[in-house]
């Protein structure tokens, strides 16, 4: 019993005392810290202007993988968070605006009268979709720096 419980505890403080890295984006006017941790999802463009999306990977303290391709902290020219779901209820927003839209140019052909109802829900609803999603911003180098810690 005694055993059990001491590597229990062991395991507890390894969980509490572990320092996990993380890429930390710095502001460099106003001073504040955006964190990404290892797992997430984000869309990452490099210096000579590779895109790579997906989840991160923090090697070592100057080296960064995006699904396996690896890249230097002072490579990053922007990196964004950029979760999967969003994408989906933005794509969805844009496909029913456009339905709605080329629906109310066929209404306008034959002379219907609810071709301006369908013209103002298709706008409404493209307009929707493409302030969806936007509020991750991208972090560019000339604005912040870009260095791994441990926390």
């Amino acid at each position: 019993m005694k055993t059990i419980l001491s590597i229990l505890l062991l395991f507890i403080s390894l969980i509490t005392f572990a320092q996990a890295k993380k890429l930390e984006a710095t502001n460099k006017v106003t001073g504040k810290s955006v964190y990404f941790e290892d797992g997430q999802r984000v869309k990452l463009t490099t210096s000579d202007r590779k895109k790579m999306v997906g989840f991160l990977t923090i090697n070592d303290l100057q080296t960064i993988s995006v699904n396996g391709v690896e890249t230097k902290t002072d490579n990053i020219s922007s990196i964004k968070y950029f979760p999967k779901g969003g994408r989906t209820a933005k794509n969805i927003f844009l496909g029913a605006g456009a339905g709605l839209l080329a629906g109310s140019g066929v209404a306008a052909a034959f002379s219907d009268g609810s071709a301006f109802a369908l013209f103002a829900g298709g706008t409404a609803s493209i307009i929707t979709g493409s302030l969806l999603n936007n509020k991750n911003k991208s972090l560019i180098y000339r604005n912040y720096m870009f260095k791994i810690v441990e926390q």
